[in-house]
């Protein structure tokens, strides 16, 4: 009788709700346990640091400090303890790098905290732990939205607990458990949960579409983009959502023809958010549309895409640190027969996503926790993921308990390696193959984790060039040579590189320099690199 009722409660649909409010549960005490918001280590606070500085910088240089330009940074009284960084443009004014989509998201929170500030006997800077706090709860809240859209939209395709063990699986075997609390306030929560609320908006317009599905439409992918321009590669899913066929794809070209009216609404609902954005670019830079990342030499290097490295290095592969997306990614074969109507638009996004994200000058995406920049499509691979359990039910049913007992260890795994890299057993930027072993699922250090860390040279990597030298411990044959005969050493080591030679070649056509002087550029830095 309680078996049957277990059941009857697993397969109504109460269950995904149930996913849901455990998630948040889990994610709220996490938050608590860790209270980022008070953290303050010198000029790297809890949680406005790294890429937020610059997300939320926005908001308190125009409600607080009202000025973009950014000037009362330089009044003798301000100290800029890593609260704003920006870069200057070639009309010499300063301009933020990233974009104002995260502040919008941001905004409602901040004038609470900014509200509520004095109550709690906190200066209204910006960023005090009562700011931090609401920043870390905007996160959660926006999350609390993402997984109510991921449950509507798989409940479209799957059964109730086909969809609720999808969405724990997503929710706490993916790194997206650690960018909703560890690190809440980066933008990848927050697009995780646009995305699915989008494509949730997309299937409810070609079932009927409207001006008012339209406008909304066009607004999320627009905001979406908005806070990450790759994003734009949403476009292919959108357009081709439920084409399974040939035939199917001249029916939904011609419906979209029909359909002209309501596209130029959805472009003009697109356009919205971008309207301040353009406005801001146009006052700093002199142009509306202004590409900031090259003002730190930030670029694409779609002649030399590193997919292998993004997809399963020890450094940051997207399936060593989130194997549960490897086995989202098999869900592909039993979609193929399920929905083939999404299947082909998902599929094709994720290639030209993997292609595009790792052709990034940084492949590796900074200082992270696995292949954070995959976590935005998480909700569209729930969509595969579950398409595999749903396959899964109809196998053996010792097949049936070997893939559980599988989803099990992957999520104790993900939880576990959460805990190692906060405890720092998981280098941000450095791992090797030797290191990721020596600690795999340890909970102290052991000799040989430090000693085979390798970290990428990042002036070179901005120039598609890419070398690695030990974080610790130098060559001590190079330290007693003479400088020229350790560029000597240094330079006999890099030709047996092929890669790397491959790369300066790459560098040096770019450039119009000969291969010769690309290579003296990256001896010199090697060099000094190495003995430093």
């Amino acid at each position: 009788m309680k078996s049957s009722k277990f059941m009857s409660f697993i397969n109504s649909g109460e269950t995904p709700r149930a996913v849901i409010i455990f998630l948040l549960i889990f994610y709220l005490g996490s938050n608590f346990t860790h209270r980022n918001w008070i953290r303050d280590e010198g000029p790297i606070r809890g949680v406005i640091k790294w890429d937020i500085i610059s997300y939320y910088a926005y908001l308190p240089a125009v409600f607080i400090y009202h000025d973009l330009s950014f000037d009362f940074t330089k009044n003798p009284d301000f100290v800029n303890d890593n609260k704003f960084w920006y870069q200057e443009t070639e009309i010499g004014k300063n301009v933020i790098i990233t974009s104002m989509g995260m502040s919008y998201l941001y905004a409602p929170f901040f004038f609470i905290a900014h509200t509520l500030a004095p109550v709690f006997n906190e200066p209204q800077d910006g960023f005090q732990s009562i700011y931090q706090f609401f920043l870390v709860f905007s996160a959660l809240f926006y999350l609390a939205l993402g997984l109510y859209c991921l449950w509507k939209l798989l409940s479209r395709y799957f059964p109730p607990g086909v969809t609720a063990l999808s969405m724990l699986l997503i929710g706490i075997g993916t790194n997206l458990y650690y960018y909703s609390t560890h690190e809440a306030a980066l933008s990848h929560s927050y697009s995780f949960s646009l995305i699915c609320a989008l494509f949730l908006v997309v299937t409810k317009w070609y079932d009927s579409p409207d001006w008012k599905r339209s406008l909304l439409l066009g607004f999320l992918y627009g905001l979406i983009v908005l806070i990450r321009p790759s994003n734009v590669l949403l476009l292919v899913p959108i357009t081709f959502w439920g084409v399974g066929n040939l035939k199917g794809l001249w029916v939904r070209l011609r419906f979209l023809l029909r359909s002209t009216p309501l596209i130029v609404l959805m472009l003009a609902a697109f356009l919205v958010p971008w309207i301040p954005q353009f406005l801001y670019w146009k006052e700093v830079t002199g142009m509306y549309l202004y590409n900031s990342y090259n003002t730190v030499g930030s670029a694409f290097y779609f002649g030399n895409p590193h997919i292998l490295d993004f997809l399963i290095s020890y450094r940051k592969g997207w399936f060593l640190y989130t194997p549960i997306m490897l086995f989202a990614g098999l869900g592909f074969i039993p979609l193929s027969r399920m929905h083939r109507g999404l299947f082909y638009p998902l599929l094709v996004y994720i290639v030209i996503v993997i292609y595009v994200l790792s052709s990034w000058w940084s492949w590796w995406y900074g200082g992270c926790f696995g292949m954070r920049s995959m976590i935005d499509m998480s909700g569209l691979m729930a969509i595969p993921l579950a398409a595999l359990i749903l396959a899964a039910r109809k196998q053996l049913r010792i097949r049936r308990i070997i893939l559980g007992w599988i989803f099990t260890f992957l999520v104790f795994l993900n939880i576990f390696q959460t805990y190692q890299y906060k405890a720092v057993l998981i280098h941000h930027v450095g791992m090797t193959k030797t290191s990721y072993w020596t600690i795999f699922l340890r909970a102290n250090d052991r000799y040989g984790y430090w000693q085979n860390l390798s970290e990428p040279d990042y002036e070179l990597a901005r120039k598609g060039i890419y070398v690695y030298y030990p974080i610790i411990g130098k060559d001590e044959r190079l330290l007693e040579m003479n400088e020229e005969e350790g560029r000597e050493y240094v330079l006999y080591n890099l030709r047996k590189e092929r890669r790397l030679i491959r790369d300066i070649k790459r560098y040096a056509n770019r450039n119009d320099i000969s291969n010769v002087e690309a290579l003296d550029i990256v001896v010199d830095r090697a060099y000094q690199r190495l003995t430093e």
